[in-house]
């Protein structure tokens, strides 16, 4: 496979790398077994018998999401609401499929997927960070510490972990996908998000646009699980996603990805495109190929960093305030 010459830092790293990079926690000190201990070895590699810093933080993150199932700030109506979507989980329908989609130049909003239709306060973030590490570790029979730094070159590198893989290893990259994001336990940490479905229902009927369409970063399938989890599966006309089987890879904030989005909602002019997303780089590159309304969700009291042409969200529903031209306040809907 061809060796594709090193990229700028900033035209090539995609957000989740960025923000990888600037907040990764994953332990890299390696645990010694005693003496008296005799190790334990799969296929000749050592294997400790403690649980690693990666295996006590997914613990704990899958514990916080069992303890936090229950919203008990939510009135008796809206959790009989949410049980009966939870019983009944709207089947994923994307009419225009992965597109593209004839051109009208309709408006479109696009959003972001991860740490935007779900809170970054669910750690999923970390979980990934904690099976990519593993992968690395695993197949390159790396060590912790090796395995580490390996993953942040290829960041650095090519904006994605699996694109460094499969360039300099031969990695299958749907195979990366299924033993990373594919095995994510989304299903023990994700639950249908009524507020959310009524918003984009709300949203979708208004008339004011023609089309929501998902942009990601990450593969089709985790994008599909995700949104089938928050029982909005029903509600998008599409999805542009990052093609891991393509090299190199084209994804945010690359201007390839966002033309291709364009693209694929039908869209000709970017000035009618609306964009939500929670990377700063994200963003800022929206802004930059001339989208014509882009807000970043903020979470929680992350720091808003002021940039010219974003509005600011900390609640997806907040939308209806930054655009209120979207939504029929007044008529039927």
């Amino acid at each position: 496979m061809t060796q594709s010459s090193n990229r700028p830092y900033n035209d090539s790293e995609c957000s989740v790398c960025r923000d990888k990079l600037k907040n990764d926690s994953i332990e890299t000190t390696q645990r010694e077994t005693p003496n008296d201990i005799p190790a334990i070895t799969i296929d000749g590699y050592p294997l400790s018998r403690y649980p690693s810093a990666g295996d006590l933080k997914e613990a704990a993150i899958l514990t916080r999401a069992s303890q936090s199932q229950v919203n008990l700030a939510a009135s008796f109506e809206q959790q009989k609401q949410q049980e009966q979507l939870a019983r009944h989980l709207p089947v994923v329908k994307l009419p225009y499929g992965f597109g593209p989609v004839p051109p009208d130049n309709g408006k479109v909003f696009f959003f972001d997927i991860d740490n935007c239709l779900y809170k970054k306060s669910t750690k999923i973030h970390d979980l990934m960070q904690i099976y990519i590490h593993r992968f690395f570790k695993k197949h390159l029979h790396l060590n912790d510490k090796d395995a580490y730094r390996l993953h942040m070159k290829y960041y650095k590198e090519y904006g994605l972990a699996i694109e460094g893989l499969v360039r300099e290893h031969r990695i299958d990259a749907l195979e990366y996908n299924k033993v990373v994001d594919d095995a994510l336990p989304l299903d023990q940490i994700l639950k249908p998000n009524v507020e959310l479905r009524n918003f984009l229902i709300r949203m979708k009927n208004s008339g004011k646009v023609d089309r929501l369409w998902l942009f990601t970063n990450a593969y089709k399938n985790h994008g599909l699980r995700v949104i089938r989890l928050l029982g909005i599966g029903d509600l998008f006309d599409g999805m542009t996603f990052c093609e891991y089987a393509n090299v190199p890879m084209v994804c945010k904030p690359l201007r390839g990805a966002f033309d291709k989005a364009l693209e694929d909602a039908g869209v000709t002019d970017p000035k009618n495109a609306y964009f939500l997303d929670d990377s700063e780089i994200n963003v800022e590159a929206a802004v930059k190929y001339g989208w014509g309304h882009v807000a970043r969700y903020l979470e929680g009291d992350e720091e808003d960093k002021e940039v010219e042409g974003v509005k600011v969200v900390r609640d997806v529903k907040e939308l209806e305030t930054v655009y209120p031209e979207l939504f029929n306040r007044y008529g039927s809907q």
